[in-house]
């Protein structure tokens, strides 16, 4: 008996099929998340060759596509719910970008790989450019003990792993079922994991060995103990044998302990929200992180994303599928409504 097995869902769109005249604001028109003008001058050639697949919490895409500059303010950012780790890896030319209101400016160049957020910032300016992008939904990351660097390229053997994994996901991905596609979302999420867990944020400053490693170690235990009601610095000292001195210069980067805490419990909450199968509801999600008080908890949830808790759960739930003869654009957009 032979089992017959679906493909992972799949597109090719080529802006060869279309005018001239009409290549690049075709291209253009299945880009939602971000503002996208030419660096050319208006009439000259464009061309977009785009294939894409979409795994459920992640979306991934080949595209070999002409210069061009992207921008995505915080008002977006606010406004169109996108809640997403991308991440960039280029196979050919140059890309520089901001984040932050432009107060972290970098270039990422063939070989390299970077990561963003989209509940952040970002204005980019490159060149032609062959890469690929993994677009993943943050309910994958609910579970991830390192904190997601916004504008961070990986560098040295991380960042030649993930490159060399990307490049052979992207091979292997044709041939693979549809019933592989939360394995592989989740196997890619592990590796990009460990790679943020060892990468040194180029934003802070330089720490000591003994400082990193007291980090790493608050960090770890943190994250197994959210749900805890007596996850306090007293109690992190206590368990770990780290003096308060010590507990405080780990985390001057992130405001304090309590800070990081907190930031940590809503970042778990706002994955879990984008989870509608466990029928829980928003104020008993928060209640068991800690949060008794449901207007406190969504002035600090609304303070850090942007938009409600509410809004963060209807995301996830109202996304109508695109009609049976959409365009490939419709159908992209349909893919990373559901990333929400």
């Amino acid at each position: 008996m032979v089992t017959m097995t679906a493909a992972i869902p799949g597109f090719h769109f080529d802006t060869n099929d279309f005018p001239e005249s009409q290549r690049f604001e075709i291209w253009r028109s299945g880009i939602t998340t971000h503002q996208v003008t030419r660096t050319e001058p208006p009439g000259a050639p464009f061309n977009a060759v785009v294939d894409a697949w979409t795994l459920g919490d992640m979306v991934m895409t080949h595209s070999d596509i002409g210069a061009a500059k992207m921008v995505r303010t915080k008002e977006m950012a606010q406004q169109d719910g996108r809640d997403w780790i991308l991440v960039l890896l280029l196979k050919s030319g140059t890309m520089s970008f901001a984040v932050d209101d432009g107060a972290k400016k970098q270039t990422i160049r063939q070989g390299e790989v970077a990561v963003f957020d989209t509940i952040r910032d970002f204005a980019s300016d490159g060149s032609a450019m062959d890469s690929v992008t993994c677009a993943i939904s943050r309910r994958a990351f609910a579970q991830i003990t390192s904190p997601l660097h916004h504008g961070l390229i990986v560098e040295g053997a991380w960042g030649r792993l993930l490159a060399d994994y990307l490049l052979s996901f992207l091979r292997q991905l044709p041939e693979m079922d549809a019933g592989d596609a939360s394995s592989l979302t989740g196997a890619f999420v592990g590796v990009l994991a460990a790679a943020l867990r060892a990468a040194q944020p180029t934003g802070d400053a330089p720490v000591s060995k003994t400082i990193a490693t007291a980090r790493h170690r608050v960090e770890s235990h943190i994250d197994q103990n959210l749900t805890s009601g007596q996850l306090t610095s007293e109690q992190i000292c206590e368990k770990l044998a780290l003096s308060p001195s010590s507990l405080y210069r780990a985390f001057a980067h992130a405001g304090g302990i309590t800070a990081y805490i907190r930031k940590r419990r809503l970042e778990v909450i706002h994955a879990l929200l984008n989870t509608t199968t466990d029928g829980l509801s928003i104020g008993a999600i928060a209640r068991q992180y800690g949060f008794v008080s449901a207007a406190h908890f969504s002035r600090a949830f609304r303070k850090q994303f942007g938009f409600s808790p509410r809004a963060a759960r209807l995301g996830s739930v109202l996304v109508r599928p695109p009609a049976r003869d959409a365009d490939e654009a419709a159908v992209f957009r349909h893919w990373e409504e559901q990333l929400r």
